[in-house]
Parts: C-alpha cells; structure tokens; sequence
C-alpha cells in the first residue's frame, strides 16, 4: 500500500497532465505552494490494507514538491519494497520540508532520528566533501557521462565514505543539470551574473562557481526561497528544470539562462540504524527497488525537461541559450582552482574523466 503522505491520486494527475504535453510529467499541474503538500480528496483515497504485526515502517523525507521526478522515484521505491516484503516493510513519504531542511534530515540520519533521505548530495559536502566533485562546472559532458560516473567506481567509493557518518547510500543519481533563473535582466554571459544574489545549496562547490560568476552566494533553505524571490531578497537561484516548475519558481521570476554547467546530484540513503532495523532477509530487496526506483526516476526526469521548459517559456519566462563553451571556458579553471586540490583531491577528477 503506498501511504506517502501526498496522494497517489494527486502523483497521478500530475503525471497525466505532464504526459498531455508529450512527456511523462509535462503539461501544467495544480502544484501546490512552495512547502504545502496537496490534500487527497476524501472520496479517492485507495482502501486501507492492514499492515503485517511486526512490520517496520520507514520515515523518508525530502524538500521538493510533489509530482517531481524525484518524488516519483521515492514513490516507486515505496511501492517496490512494500510489494516484495508482502507489507514486512513500509514506507512512508513526507515531501516538502515536513521533517526538515536537507542539513536538518542529514543530522537527523546521523543520530538515527530521521530513517530515510532523499536529497542533494551537495549539503552532504559539508561532511564528505568528495561529494563536491559533483559540483564542478561543465566537468560532465551530460547525462550518460554522468550516471556512468555515479553508477561505477566513484559512486562507490563515496557510498563508503558515508557509512562511518552512519548513513547508508543506496543510489546517486540526479535531479536535473541546474542552470540560473532570475529576475532583473538576462544572463547571456558570465560577466551578467556579477553583483546578483543568487540562492546556492550549501556547498563551496557551488560557492566556488558564484565567485567565479562575479554574483554574491546566498546559500538558503528551500521552504524559504519563493518567498525571498517575491521580495527581492534574492536575484535568483541555481536549480535544474523540474525543481523550478514544480516549486513555481518561475512564477517569480523572469528569465532562465540554459547552459547545464552543473548536475543537481542526489542520492537516497538510509540512517544505518534503520537499515539494521530491516530484517536482513530483506536487505537485497532494499538494495535492489533503490536501483530500480532510480532507473525510473531518470526515465521520468528525461521526459520532462523539455516539456516543462515549453510551459515556463509560455507562462512568461525568457530562455536564454547561450554558447556553452563560452561559459565554460570562462569558469571551469577557475572552479578547479578553488577546489582541486582543497577540497576535491585530483585523484576523483581524473575518475570522471576516465569514464568519459
């Protein structure tokens, strides 16, 4: 039974109303407000099913809307493991912040009162900060490149680093390369970023390519973003496709520079409390719906960007496609100068580009 705290139904109109624009979350859904998690009406909840004696229940929390790829992943992931364990282990989702900031959940991992994470891998940086070889500009030549990178040796390696902090990574994946929207005036080169606020994840990776731009980092929760794009607090921010159309930041904001220097990493992980808290009998099963759950996640994220890009471009917001080499030449060796070899030692930048 899939018990996520937003429901089945409303996943499913998203997913219908996306695919009416010719991918599989397109179109223009009733997304909620930044924060809030969409009311199922009464009459469509699915009948409950009773839960086994003994069963455990997983608590997994994320900051992002309802409807995004993402949240389908987790979804999927719920409905996988609750099939194959026959309800042994449940799963329940709280998107949106309800259990807190990703620093928040992160800690809450760490000290066993958070069971499950879905989430940036950039706020991980400030524990592991091998995570920050995500977080260097145009170092992935897109997304094969990059699931090869985070499916291989380099995934794995930072798996394992994870595991002392007691977090337990089942997949690395992503949620979209991010690019700059913004209110003002339009990027088109890197010198038009110079002296703008601009919202960053906690990472110096990203820090680090703010400086590079000129602009001013403003690392900020996501509950609190909408609200200081609507007050000018903030110029804008950095975020892939899906994030900016499911959490409405396009409706306050003007224009989107598409140049995909950065993946928004991500990964799904487990406090490893929680993770000896399942039987080990369903361990492989744990295992196996995280990996497959991601494949599908990246399927719905590949269907979606395009789309959702049409229906900002319609809604009001300038896209801008400048030339990526020129904005790579420009700030990558800048980037790789701040961060190799301080944070990010060069023994990982030459694992990413073995896998080119």
């Amino acid at each position: 039974m899939l018990k996520t705290v937003c429901s089945v139904l409303t996943a499913l109109v998203l997913i219908l109303s996306l695919a009416a624009c010719g991918a599989a979350p397109g179109g223009q859904p009733a997304t909620p407000a930044p924060g809030d998690a969409p009311a199922a009406p009464a009459d469509t909840e699915a009948p409950a099913q009773s839960v086994p004696d003994g069963a455990v229940t997983l608590k997994f929390g994320h900051v992002l809307a309802p409807g995004t790829p993402q949240h389908q992943g987790i979804a999927k992931f719920e409905e996988l493991v609750e099939e194959r364990t026959n309800g042994a282990v449940q799963i329940e989702i709280y998107p949106s912040s309800q259990l807190g900031d990703e620093r928040e959940l992160i800690e809450g991992m760490q000290m066993g009162t958070v069971d499950g994470y879905l989430g940036s891998t950039a706020t991980m940086t400030a524990w592991i900060p091998d995570f920050m070889v995500f977080d260097i500009p145009f170092l992935f030549d897109g997304y094969e490149h990059e699931y090869k990178v985070m499916d291989g040796q380099l995934g794995d390696k930072l798996k394992e680093e994870c595991l002392p902090l007691g977090v337990h990574v089942l997949t690395i994946s992503d949620a979209g390369f991010s690019n700059i929207i913004n209110n003002g005036h339009p990027i088109e080169k890197p010198e038009d970023a110079k002296g703008m606020n601009i919202r960053v994840m906690e990472s110096p990776g990203l820090i680090a390519y703010m400086n590079a731009l000129g602009a001013n980092p403003v690392p900020m929760a996501m509950s609190e973003v909408f609200t200081a794009l609507q007050n000018g607090t903030l110029d804008g921010g950095t975020w892939p496709v899906v994030v900016a159309y499911f959490n409405k930041f396009y409706t306050a904001t003007d224009y989107m520079t598409l140049i995909d220097p950065i993946p928004t990493s991500i990964m799904t992980a487990m406090s490893e409390s929680a993770w000896n808290s399942v039987p080990e009998e369903y361990h492989d099963i744990l295992t196996q719906a995280g990996i497959e759950a991601t494949a599908y996640q990246r399927q719905v994220l590949a269907e979606s960007i395009d789309s959702l890009t049409a229906v900002m471009e319609e809604e009001g917001v300038t896209i801008i496609r400048p030339d990526r080499d020129v904005w790579r030449d420009a700030l990558q060796q800048k980037c790789l100068d701040a961060m190799v070899p301080k944070y990010v030692p060069q023994e990982l930048i030459d694992m990413v580009n073995a896998d080119k």
